[in-house]
């Protein structure tokens, strides 16, 4: 039996569990609340209806789930220092950002301004959003002359999408939909570590 075979579809499961059918699911519960126009931190926001269920059933799970199959990525998928680089800065990124909403909820609404702990949720936020594209880009490269399970495409891609989200997403022009480019980022993201952990599992049985 193949134990890490079976904790990585495990710990897949939980990141999507956690990272987007939770999520969906208490965005539709929760009353004056839509995907398409609210931050996905505002259901954990202060004062949230479901802010607790949101912070240690989702967030706090998606940084270390995320966390841990990033790092067993590395160790499987990884033949060179720029995709070790790459595989260290996405897990990071996304820890920073998961973690960091779950230590410093936003404010009720997540505005531009607030509380400090308003002001880390932006900041370490900001931080997750510069560092994983980043990493993307960087795995991308040290992809291309080396042989994995990933096609150095499948981060480029992924960082593409993921910068456009962002990208529209602190567009005021796109105010209406930014929870719907937001999700976009994040979504492809989780999406990606799936696709990469089943490349690493075919990988194994042969």
């Amino acid at each position: 039996m193949n134990y890490n075979s079976i904790l990585l579809k495990a710990l897949c499961l939980i990141l999507f569990g956690s990272s987007i059918i939770l999520i969906e699911f208490v965005g539709f519960l929760q009353p004056d609340y839509n995907s398409t126009g609210h931050y996905i931190s505002e259901l954990g926001a202060t004062g949230a209806q479901y802010a607790n269920i949101i912070n240690y059933f989702s967030f706090l799970p998606v940084a270390f789930s995320s966390l841990i199959i990033i790092l067993f990525l590395q160790s499987k998928l990884s033949t060179s220092i720029l995709s070790r680089i790459g595989f260290l800065c996405i897990g990071l990124g996304i820890f920073i950002g998961y973690f960091g909403a779950f230590m410093y909820p936003c404010d009720y609404g997540c505005p531009t301004e607030g509380s400090f702990s308003q002001i880390m949720h932006n900041g370490l936020g900001l931080i997750s959003y510069v560092i994983v594209p980043a990493g993307l880009i960087i795995l991308g490269i040290g992809s291309r002359k080396n042989t994995t399970m990933i096609s150095p495409l499948m981060p480029f891609a992924t960082a593409s999408v993921y910068l456009l989200g962002f990208f529209m997403m602190i567009n005021p022009d796109q105010a209406a939909r930014l929870g719907f480019w937001q999700r976009l980022a994040d979504y492809t993201l989780v999406l990606f570590l799936i696709f990469a952990s089943l490349s690493a599992k075919v990988q194994q049985k042969h």
